[in-house]
């Protein structure tokens, strides 16, 4: 009978556990949180440098991509892009300025309701290329299969995490 043999945290904390420390627990990893913020700031970093012609910052040019022509509510766009109200109703007002977005009350007053302008999807057509030369640039630097794995666990981790925070989240 063969066993299988288990290395690092996981076999330490069984060892603890044998030996008779009832105060052992898991030892965690370092910080995801702290890392995917890193990363997050380079790779932000990285679009914004390709990006600098097009006069967007990267997260202006994600505004301009998830709106329309068609009217939507501040609500629905915080839950799509999975950004809380006020951070994305401070992301807009830039581009409220530029006349790249308009705002119009819903049905009900208190209902805010966005559109992208003529010139906003003018400034949106502008940035896709330097948007493009960015993503291409990065898939050169990191390899197109490492993106496509990267891709793949940050939708499995997104949907894993869903589930385990509040409704509000």
């Amino acid at each position: 009978m063969t066993t299988a043999t288990t290395t690092g945290p996981a076999k330490s904390v069984r060892a603890a556990i044998a030996a008779g420390s009832a105060t052992a627990s898991p030892q965690p990893l370092v910080c995801t949180g702290a890392r995917l913020r890193r990363l997050t700031r380079r790779v932000t970093a990285f679009y914004e440098h390709h990006m600098r012609d097009s006069g967007l910052k990267l997260s202006q040019y994600s505004l301009l991509a998830q709106l329309s022509e068609v009217p939507q509510s501040l609500t629905t766009l915080a839950d799509r892009m999975e950004i809380d109200r006020t951070t994305l109703t401070r992301s807009l007002q830039p581009l409220l300025e530029q006349g790249w977005i308009a705002e119009s009350s819903g049905t009900d007053a208190r209902q805010r309701l966005f559109v992208r302008t003529a010139s906003g999807t003018g400034a949106r057509n502008a940035a896709r290329k330097y948007w493009r030369q960015a993503q291409l640039a990065l898939e050169q630097h990191l390899g197109q299969e490492f993106v496509a794995h990267l891709h793949t666990r940050i939708e499995q981790a997104l949907s894993r995490l869903k589930p385990a925070l509040p409704e509000d989240n």
